[in-house]
């Protein structure tokens, strides 16, 4: 996702959506966020079982990164 402030990921929100997603995926799945080298973009991906649980972690940080 493309995002408009310098440093989304470092953003108390952010980090905060961050770790809730981690605790809500803890021995369930994984998730990966990572800023693109090249260009204003944020990659946010998850992998679990529960796929309920995967769309609404990556929505929550997808969201945080928006505002940010």
């Amino acid at each position: 996702m493309r995002f408009t402030a310098d440093k989304p990921l470092e953003t108390d929100t952010v980090k905060a959506a961050i770790a809730e997603a981690e605790a809500a995926l803890s021995g369930q799945g994984r998730l990966l966020v990572r800023p693109s080298g090249t260009e204003k973009l944020i990659r946010v991906m998850a992998e679990g079982d529960d796929e309920a649980l995967v769309k609404r972690v990556v929505a929550n940080v997808a969201g945080a990164v928006r505002s940010a």
